[in-house]
């Protein structure tokens, strides 16, 4: 599925290329700088997608409609519902325009399959994990939403419909996964979710995980209880309020079920009952374990502790609807993020377990084989599944699901079909180098690290196979080396780095080595920073910051920065970390380590870290010294979690700072600016609704306008920080990671939901004043534009294949009209001399615009109207409907509208890959240009000469002989193939000789050089 951006008809794209970013003089901040924009104002303005979608992303569940199979849903983690109606040859997103991305479950009444209850808040539990706001329901097949309450849930684990009655649903609420709540448990509605009763509660630290039914007697319930909590610095996976309950009234009462299950404190717990024997309950259990020794902390791609006993963790079964129990095996992989138990919808004894290693039992769950095999590390079927669909009509047919994305297999699961079609990638870390046009790398979450193009020559656009793999495991940070791509930063876990040479494809091992008796400690992203001043300078965050200056050769090191604290000592849930052991701390790196850091773009003395137990460090000597800031910030809570620090561009004492403190239950935002390194504080968060603050970014050009992303929305201030505009056209999920590019100004978005977007060109933003926002018209600069056509360079892909977006073509111009009406023209004319290139026809309604100029010259049927392109069966048009391209130069670009004029001057440059002189440029657009007037002419001609039928069938060979002429420098083919090739001489001859025989024909042209006159010179 491509973005949902729509394209335009002045064709074929530019890249996005400037002189390289100079740091200018840094003036101090000055507040209410710019003017405030609003999200009215920014309607108009559209980012696009770029994938990549080849990794797939985390899915929590899926259905599938009963009687139209090719109708999938599918919820993701935090990248929202996505549905198909052709069994995944495209995909639409469903809860783009919604306040929440993250869901758990996806459920179709039985009775009326159009109406779907989602559950908000994936249930897995890892420190990534994000949160919603309770359930919606939607009766159209998904087209359109309410919300039905239970916002405290946080995380929904299961819903159930009635198989009769639409309107009778239960919901497994986990609660808040970092704080105590008492909006946990069942939940039961009758009226559809108007209201909803608490069914089953046991406290306030436990939730209800999972929930089952006997389809032939929904009275007949099981659900599965679950108490855990997780903080930044530990997590704690179980207690004495985890078991499984049985309801026989619809949930009105409820009894646990003990006999033959463990006994005391247990974690997570699965459940299943099969379709066709509902006495047959299976489940997955976690149990205690005796506390033993604790794994190595913070080991580079460690997940830390797991303690569990596999003499009573594993799988049980239950053939007296749950009366007795019977441990079958120690089958139940890392329970904290899986638990999920399925049985076949006609053989009880087929029994399925998705987690890291898929599995199935046909003994009812004594012996397990794998259904997910993989040859070898990252070949065949990825790891870590967490949701599966059985065909009732055929045992081999099912789809498997989880952290690599959506799987379909035929054979039982020997086999399987990928479909990595719509881009839901979750990205914890992004960075771009300086190639011509960039490049963007990425880590995602369990999927690797990735680079790919910012655009390309392709027709179809960002392909899947464009993207690259440059790392394994989780990847993080991506840092680019000053001195180029041969030398980047790729992190996976917990502070395991390579340098990689990503034109060669060689990597080599980096970090700093710890001395003997001393253990290094890493977050699960543990940042990493390249310097923009000094090649093979290198920063990597621990609990101490680690310096290389020989591309991460060898190490220095700081002083530790953290408040050391002992996480060991202190309570989860009433239990001291150090005797927690059931799950304890899975998913947990180092704590008291640097989450974030910066080098200030003016001076590589100064150095900005932030903790993940709330410090705020900075160093004016490159780390010998540090000065603890954070306790100047003002209305932060204690221990909050660093999640960015961005040092200015424009004043070296001046720096941004948020907080995300959902790790203590909080989820409000915090932002923050210092101009005097720190030693005050002013907040920038009052205009911000809830949600976490994941980044904030400050625009190279303008000190005034800055970015930040929160686990919904991308927000942009053009006023300093004293108001926030969401940037629309962009889908709720969480936004991890911004990049303003230091030359081209192109915002890059690394979500962790819907993969990477690109905001194209934000000079308008560095100038949005409240001059320009008050003038009655005002065209904004805008970058340079690339000569170059695109390649149709693949055939036939059908419309299965995903298909990132390219930039607009040529230069894309953004214009702001203030009240009125009329006519608004865009006249280009080349700089040197004034003459008319294009008069364009756009947009006339109030308030701000952007259209492209395609870098060509006017059509020549002389109609001149910029439309957009939107046209779902092409990316872009096939064949060009304008002139002929213009000469690489300098062009005046002027706005006329309400009575003024507004003006800005652009380059065109030739195409860097082809050795083309100017001279070459101008006389192949030359040749054009007289072609396409002889053309017209002949055209014409054919009109006057109508009757005699001699002077029409020359004028018609003229005709045939320009067009044959044309066909191999212009767009006379499809795809507008053609070069920019000057004439033969052969051709310019034969095009004189052409227009000498329609003049003795019809005698001159009426109007000599008119379309000349409408080229570049």
């Amino acid at each position: 599925m491509r973005g949902p951006r729509p394209r335009h008809t002045l064709g074929f794209a530019l890249f996005f290329l400037t002189v390289p970013w100079v740091a200018g003089p840094a003036p101090a901040h000055a507040q209410g700088e710019g003017a405030a924009i609003t999200a009215t104002d920014l309607a108009a303005v559209h980012a696009r997608q770029i994938g990549p979608a080849v990794t797939g992303g985390r899915i929590t569940d899926l259905a599938i409609h009963p009687d139209h199979r090719s109708t999938i849903y599918v919820a993701t983690a935090s990248g929202g519902i996505w549905k198909s109606v052709n069994r995944g040859h495209s995909w639409t997103p469903l809860f783009d325009d919604q306040p929440v991305a993250a869901f758990g479950d996806v459920t179709l009444a039985p009775s009326d399959p159009e109406i779907v209850y989602a559950g908000t808040g994936e249930q897995n539990n890892r420190n990534s994990t994000s949160w919603g706001n309770g359930v919606y329901r939607s009766d159209d097949g998904g087209a359109t939403w309410r919300h039905l309450g239970l916002e405290g849930t946080r995380h929904v684990g299961r819903i159930l419909v009635h198989p009769d009655d639409p309107d009778v649903a239960w919901v497994a609420g986990l609660g808040n996964l970092w704080a105590p709540n008492e909006e946990r448990g069942v939940f039961r509605t009758r009226d559809g979710g108007l209201s909803w009763e608490k069914a089953l509660y046991v406290d306030e630290h436990t939730g209800a995980v999972d929930l089952a039914y006997d389809q032939t007697n929904p009275d007949v319930l099981y659900a599965a209880t679950y108490q855990r909590e997780r903080k930044a610095w530990g997590f704690n996976g179980g207690g004495p309020g985890s078991g499984i309950w049985k309801s026989t009234d619809g949930g009105s009462t409820w009894i646990e079920l003990t006999n033959g299950l463990p006994a005391g404190d247990k974690g997570r717990i699965g459940i299943a009952v099969s379709p066709s024997h509902p006495n047959v309950v299976m489940a997955l259990v976690e149990a205690p374990t005796a506390p033993g020794d604790t794994p190595e902390e913070g080991r580079p791609g460690a997940f830390g502790p797991m303690r569990r006993d596999p003499g009573a963790t594993g799988t049980y079964r239950s053939e007296d609807g749950g009366a007795t129990w019977q441990k079958m095996s120690d089958e139940n992989g890392r329970p904290m993020y899986y638990s999920h138990i399925f049985i076949d919808p006609n053989d009880p004894e087929l029994v399925y377990s998705a987690s890291t290693n898929s599995v199935k039992s046909e003994d009812g769950g004594r012996t397990w084989t794998t259904i997910a095999a993989q040859p070898s590390y990252d070949v065949g079927v990825h790891l870590d599944m967490h949701a599966m669909w059985f065909d009732p009509d055929d045992r081999d047919h099912f789809y498997l699901a989880g952290d690599g994305g959506l799987h379909e297999t035929f054979d039982g699961g020997s086999s399987y079909r990928k479909i990595n079609n719509f881009a839901i990638g979750q990205f914890y870390a992004i960075g771009v180098d300086q190639r011509d046009p960039y490049w963007v790398y990425g880590g995602m979450q369990d999927n690797h690290s990735w680079m790919g193009p910012s655009e390309t020559r392709r027709y179809d656009g960002i392909l899947n196979d464009d993207w690259q793999q440059t790392g394994f495991s989780d990847g993080m940070y991506q840092q680019v080396d000053k001195g180029g791509p041969r030398n980047v930063y790729v992190a996976a876990t917990s502070g395991s780095y390579n340098r990689v040479d990503v034109l060669a494809g060689t990597k080599r091992p980096i970090g700093p080595v710890a001395p003997a008796g001393e253990r290094y400690r890493f977050d699960w992203t543990s940042p990493g920073l390249a310097s923009m001043h000094t090649e093979g300078l290198f920063y990597l965050g621990g609990n101490r910051l680690f310096i290389s200056r020989d591309f991460g050769e060898t190490f220095e090191r700081t002083e530790p920065l953290d408040r050391d604290i002992d996480r060991d000592s202190r309570e989860i849930m009433g239990v001291r970390l150090e005797d927690a052991y059931i799950s304890a701390n899975d998913g947990v790196g180092g704590f008291g380590v640097v989450t974030t850091l910066a080098e200030s773009p003016l001076d590589r003395e100064v150095l900005w870290v932030g903790t993940d137990d709330g410090n705020v460090r900075v160093s004016r000597d490159q780390g010998t010294s540090w000065t603890e800031v954070s306790g100047a910030v003002p209305g932060l809570p204690d221990e909050a979690y660093v999640s960015r620090v961005d040092a200015s561009a424009h004043d070296r004492a001046t720096a941004y700072v948020t907080f995300d403190n959902h790790r203590n239950g909080d989820f409000s935002p915090y932002a923050y600016r210092t101009g005097d390194f720190g030693q005050s504080w002013e907040a920038l968060h009052a205009d911000l609704p809830e949600g976490s603050v994941n980044v904030i970014v400050e625009h190279p050009d303008a000190p005034h306008v800055l970015f930040l992303g929160t686990e919904y929305a991308p927000w942009v201030s053009t006023d300093g920080g004293s108001s926030w505009a969401r940037i629309p056209n962009l889908p709720t999920t969480a936004y991890d990671d911004m990049i303003l590019h230091p030359r081209d100004k192109d915002l890059v978005l690394g979500t962790h939901g819907r993969s990477i977007w690109i905001l194209d060109d934000t000079r308008f933003l560095a100038e949005w004043t409240a001059e320009t926002a008050r003038a009655p018209a005002h065209l904004f600069s805008a970058d340079r534009g690339t000569l170059f056509r695109y390649r149709k360079d693949n055939s036939y892909r059908g419309q299965a294949e995903f298909a990132g977006e390219n930039p607009p073509d040529g230069i894309e111009l953004t214009y702001r009209l203030g009240p009125g009406s009329g006519d608004v023209t865009l006249q280009i004319t080349h700089l040197d001399d004034g003459a008319l290139v294009r008069h364009i026809e756009v947009p006339s309604t109030p308030g701000l615009h952007r259209v492209n100029w395609n870098l060509r010259n006017a059509p020549a049927d002389g109609r001149d109207v910029w439309e957009r392109w939107d046209d779902p069966a092409y990316p872009r048009p096939p064949r060009a409907t304008d002139g002929p391209f213009v000469s690489p130069g300098r062009y005046r670009v002027t706005l006329a509208a309400r009575g003024v004029r507004s003006s800005i001057v652009v380059e065109v440059r030739g195409d860097p890959l082809l050795d083309r002189t100017e001279a070459e440029y101008r006389a192949s657009e030359m040749f054009q240009l007289r072609a396409a007037a002889l053309a017209r002419r002949a055209g014409e001609a054919l009109r006057e000469v109508r009757g005699d039928a001699d002077a029409t069938a020359a004028v018609r060979a003229i005709a045939r002989d320009v067009a044959r002429l044309m066909r191999p420098y212009g767009d006379s083919g499809r795809f507008s193939d053609g070069n920019f090739d000057p004439p033969r001489r052969a051709d310019a001859t034969r095009l004189a000789e052409l227009e000498a025989a329609l003049e003795r024909l019809i005698g001159p042209d009426d109007e000599p050089g008119r379309l000349l006159r409408l080229g570049s010179g």
